[in-house]
């Protein structure tokens, strides 16, 4: 078969929708046509491919194997021409797709993201997290919040948010507990317990050094998948751990966590990635983020230096 003897795109269309729905009406609500619309479109696919692709009563519609065959390729070419033609129309409206480190997202972005609503309705940002600085020319989205050293890949534009900085938080119960403001020591009395996440296993080593602070057995205390059950854990008075100051700035506010020693860089930046950053969309979320980034209490708003 060749292009020009390809069957209608209408009647491919419907296929794909019933197929991915599963009934003639939630396809036909989809499409915005008539239930019998959609019928006449897919029998008259099955009499121009010489199959039949589905089978059973119009109730319980079932795929037959030509039909499991083909659906799942025609809904990836049809996911593929919506990121094509998405990428050549420069609109201030329709979705934006968003990847962003997940602690990140659910701690910093989420509370603020209703402010960029607000000021673009038509914009529809759709997040998805990433745990790797994802390559935009095959990724599905059109910038990535990442945290790194500014060793970004080539061909991205690159806006730079902050600076991370980190130290250890804990509950004030806590740091009572074992007189840490006073000794200004994690080796008082008796050792402060130490929370660990396996995306940043080094964090309290790495922390030490930068400080010249002296820390408990690095290979002891809980160990935890992410940091953001880290972070909960040490809210929950398990024990002290390293976290990045945006991440617990409203907790440390609110007077939930405590940091007695304050915050010192780490190298890193939070930084948004972008494949285009003169889009219209791309724009308007860049321009929102970075005043949001700008206007993020600091530690040294708290007094800290």
């Amino acid at each position: 078969m060749n292009r020009s003897s390809l069957p209608p795109l209408n009647a491919i269309r419907a296929f794909e929708v019933t197929a991915r729905k599963g009934r003639m009406i939630d396809a036909a609500q989809e499409l915005n046509v008539t239930y019998g619309a959609i019928s006449k479109q897919i029998r008259h696919l099955e009499d121009v491919m010489g199959v039949r692709l589905f089978e059973g009563p119009r109730n319980r519609l079932q795929l037959t194997e030509a039909g499991v065959k083909l659906q799942p390729q025609l809904t990836a070419i049809f996911d593929q021409l919506e990121m094509t033609i998405a990428s050549v129309v420069d609109s201030e409206e329709g979705a934006l797709d968003v990847a962003c480190i997940g602690t990140f997202m659910m701690r910093w972005l989420l509370p603020r993201l209703h402010r960029f609503s607000a000021h673009y309705p038509n914009i529809d940002v759709r997040l998805s997290t990433t745990t790797v600085i994802p390559n935009l020319a095959n990724a599905a989205c059109d910038l990535a919040i990442v945290v790194g050293d500014n060793s970004w890949p080539p061909n991205v534009d690159v806006t730079p948010l902050f600076a991370e900085l980190v130290g250890p938080v804990m509950t004030p119960e806590l740091e009572t507990r074992f007189v840490v403001s006073e000794t200004q020591s994690l080796l008082g009395r008796e050792e402060v317990p130490l929370l660990h996440s396996l995306t940043r296993r080094s964090a309290w080593q790495d922390w030490s050094e930068v400080t010249g602070i002296s820390v408990p057995d690095t290979d002891k205390g809980v160990e935890l998948e992410h940091i953001y059950f880290m972070l909960e854990a040490a809210m929950g008075g398990l024990g002290a751990a390293i976290a990045p100051w945006a991440l617990v700035s409203e907790d440390i506010r609110a007077g939930r966590l405590v940091a007695p020693f304050g915050f010192v860089p780490n190298g890193q930046v939070y930084t948004v990635i972008s494949r285009d950053a003169q889009r219209k969309k791309n724009k308007a979320f860049l321009s929102w983020i970075q005043n949001e980034a700008m206007s993020s209490p600091l530690w040294s708003d708290l007094g800290g230096t």
